[in-house]
């Protein structure tokens, strides 16, 4: 335990160090990603609002069951659901095997490595902050009025990035070692999706099953933005599944710490 605890200091440290690094990287990460395209900076927001449409059309058109949710409009219910989502589907396609991503730092002697999955959770973080900011103006365009709930968004933004840069280290070493097991995770994308509550309400599942669902910290992600939007309440107002999800992320640190601590040194000579 006690070297966990000095890996977790230091990571703690390269990071704090290398702070303004990972910065300018998770910027150039989001220029590069947009390069050369015509819209440039809008294509942040085409992808997410063609998946809304698309939602929507299939919900509200194809099954007709687009009612309004606790009195909000269903589109709106819907957006504050998905775009977290498109956060969190990345972290675990992509954000799990960020090292083959980034070949050219992990071959820099001094990069710190857990630097890595720091910047490109931040550069995907920049992007939910954009989508989520798109989601008040979508208030203000529907007439929905905005409420003191909101002033928790940064918190749920702090506790998303915590869980998925521990998430991203703990794995990332072992996507490196093995390319299976980087395959393994990236199946885990849609049944994630399907089977979180992105596109449902969790209350309408059989009490034995919500309790499992309070341990998927991608449901816990999608009930507290639509806390902040839909439901109106503080997320330690719901303190058993806030209670879960802070488990989690102190099962997932020690899991990073592990991971990190025996294969760090190994991820060089494997790429």
């Amino acid at each position: 335990m006690f070297g966990l605890a000095k890996t977790f200091l230091q990571v703690l440290h390269d990071n704090w160090v290398w702070r303004r690094q990972a910065w300018e990287l998770a910027k150039i990460d989001l220029v590069k990603t947009y390069r050369g395209a015509a819209l440039g900076w809008i294509w942040l927001f085409v992808k997410p609002a063609v998946y809304i449409g698309v939602y929507y059309f299939t919900f509200a058109i194809g099954m007709r069951s687009a009612a309004p949710i606790n009195g909000m409009p269903f589109l709106l219910w819907m957006a504050a659901g998905v775009f977290p989502w498109f956060f969190m589907g990345d972290m675990i396609a992509t954000g799990s095997n960020v090292y083959r991503r980034y070949p050219f730092l992990v071959n820099r002697i001094r990069f710190p490595l857990s630097v890595i999955s720091t910047f490109y959770v931040l550069s995907n973080m920049i992007v939910l902050v954009g989508t989520m900011a798109f989601t008040i103006i979508m208030c203000l365009i529907l007439h929905v009025k905005l409420t003191i709930y909101l002033l928790q968004l940064p918190l749920v933004f702090l506790l998303m990035m915590y869980f998925w840069t521990m998430w991203s280290i703990w794995l990332s070493p072992l996507s490196a070692v093995s390319r299976d097991f980087s395959k393994l995770i990236a199946t885990l994308s849609t049944p994630f999706f399907w089977l979180s509550g992105v596109l449902f309400q969790l209350d309408s599942l059989p009490r034995s099953i919500l309790h499992v669902m309070n341990f998927n910290p991608v449901s816990w992600a999608c009930v507290a933005m639509r806390d902040c939007f839909i439901d109106q309440r503080w997320i330690w107002s719901r303190p058993k599944m806030l209670g879960c999800y802070l488990f989690l992320c102190a099962v997932v640190t020690l899991l990073a710490m592990r991971s990190y601590s025996r294969l760090h040194k190994e991820v060089p000579d494997v790429l």
